[in-house]
């Protein structure tokens, strides 16, 4: 890359700046991401290098900004660092010539020389290149499955001490912490940071120690054994000596009618900056009454013209935090609702209200609102596991003192010892963060995970 450059800008307390960027060039830049806090993370500067270094320094897409399939493909891109320029279309002219276009073709991505219509989010990973390639029957010392703050931990504190790993993400890389919009109380950020944010310096950290993340991959099928047989959508098969399940937890539909007609242009289930956006001088509406959402009601507070937080019960005080709520009832435009329950999300192409049913008084009223984000909690991520897993009633995976010698025996262990802490029982295969039964729904709880069973992992590779 020496000798390569390009003009990146960053915007901090209004003064624009731009520095070229070259390999000689790059303490500058962590000089200026220094200056900018989470404008420019470390992350940021790496991607942007290497696109650069690939002739894929310009990247825009077309489309309509809150439809699905286009908010979808600019989340992605923002969850990932990487700069794009959104051209909001619905017209052929203004997409290039060069593009064969069609309405139904819409969104379109172009990536330096390359142009995707319609394309889908591995599509788009694999055209940016910020998934790794996959070798199939390739064999790995251990496979992480997601890549959330326990999933990432895992995967740094494993190639930091020498083991081969592959880390597989569905989606994004940072989970549902990433769709924070603060985590105020994670150790060491005494001012908060963004999970998108965290995720991105945790991402940086297990690349630079050399695992292999592939983002925007499924796991369709764990098969258990000595080695571990895995296989990723489009058929590719892996293999790993241990592996370890990170997958976390997806946040809950709630049973609303005709939501994921909206669903990513209009509905969201997270509150990042870019959701923020789209925000911008419009009436919003929050479901749920727990942390995450006042987080995101506050947040959103700061762009929205009104926000109001639809809640079941009579207040918010059996749910969440005092501070949220002290800040909340502080807010001039922030509204809670009581008794609320959304029955039905309205519009054309665009969310423009919802139904909404008083469990009180019962009536019904349809309120107008651009947007709304969803925070009702969530379910396992557990669907691919095999039978031998054993989950409670819930669907979380069971783990190490939870199972009791008649749970092994019926479940078919075979190891003199029992299972560790943070082991199934399938041998060699770990749970840790939310999709773990009895775990402490907390980033620095899934992080802590995360890095303590890397020494399961030695001692079931026999390395310890």
């Amino acid at each position: 890359m020496a000798g390569r450059g390009a003009m990146v800008s960053g915007r901090a307390k209004g003064v624009t700046r731009t520095i070229k960027v070259t390999t000689e060039r790059l303490k500058d830049l962590l000089a200026l991401e220094a200056e900018l806090g989470e404008i420019l993370p470390t992350s940021f500067i790496v991607r942007r290098m290497r696109m650069i270094a690939e002739n894929q320094g310009e990247v825009t897409l077309y489309g309509v900004a809150e439809e699905a399939e286009t908010a979808n493909i600019r989340t992605f891109l923002a969850r990932q660092g990487v700069p794009y320029t959104l051209v909001e279309t619905e017209r052929p002219s203004q997409v290039p010539s060069h593009v064969d276009w069609e309405r139904d073709a819409l969104p379109v991505l172009i990536i330096g020389n390359e142009t995707l219509c319609k394309p889908t989010i591995r599509e788009v990973a694999e055209a940016i290149g910020i998934s790794a390639d996959i070798e199939d029957g390739q064999t790995y010392d251990v496979a992480v499955l997601g890549a959330g703050p326990a999933g990432l931990a895992a995967a740094v504190y494993a190639t930091s001490e020498g083991l081969s790993v592959i880390v597989i993400e569905a989606l994004v890389p940072g989970g549902q912490a990433g769709t924070s919009s603060r985590i105020e109380n994670y150790l060491g950020f005494p001012t908060g940071i963004s999970g998108q944010g965290l995720a991105g310096r945790a991402y940086l950290q297990a690349t630079k120690f050399g695992a292999e993340i592939a983002v925007a991959r499924q796991v369709e099928r764990v098969k258990c054994g000595e080695v571990y047989s895995l296989r990723l959508d489009g058929g590719d098969m892996i293999k790993a000596r241990a592996v370890i399940i990170a997958t976390g937890a997806v946040y809950r539909e709630p049973p609303i009618e005709n939501l994921e007609a909206f669903t990513g242009g209009g509905v969201h289930y997270g509150a990042s900056y870019l959701e923020a956006q789209l925000c911008k001088q419009k009436d919003i509406a929050i479901v749920g009454g727990g942390n995450s959402a006042g987080q995101a009601t506050i947040f959103l507070a700061g762009f929205a013209r009104q926000v109001k937080m639809l809640i079941r019960g009579k207040s918010l005080a059996s749910s969440m935090s005092s501070y949220l709520i002290e800040r909340i009832e502080r807010s001039p435009n922030i509204e809670v609702l009581s008794n609320s329950e959304v029955k039905r999300a309205n519009g054309g192409r665009k969310l423009q209200s919802l139904t909404v049913f008083n469990n009180r008084k019962q009536t019904t009223q349809d309120i107008d609102f651009a947007h709304l984000f969803v925070f009702i909690g969530a379910v396992p991520a557990t669907d691919f596991l095999p039978d031998q897993v054993k989950l409670d009633e819930k669907g979380f995976v069971l783990t190490g003192d939870q199972l009791d010698k008649n749970c092994l025996d019926s479940y078919g262990w075979k190891e003199e010892r029992r299972p560790f802490h943070l082991e199934t029982t399938c041998p060699g295969l770990l749970a840790v963060g939310d999709v773990r039964s009895g775990s402490i729904k907390r980033v620095a709880s899934a992080v802590g995970e995360g890095s303590v069973c890397v020494q399961y992992v030695h001692r079931i590779l026999g390395n310890a």
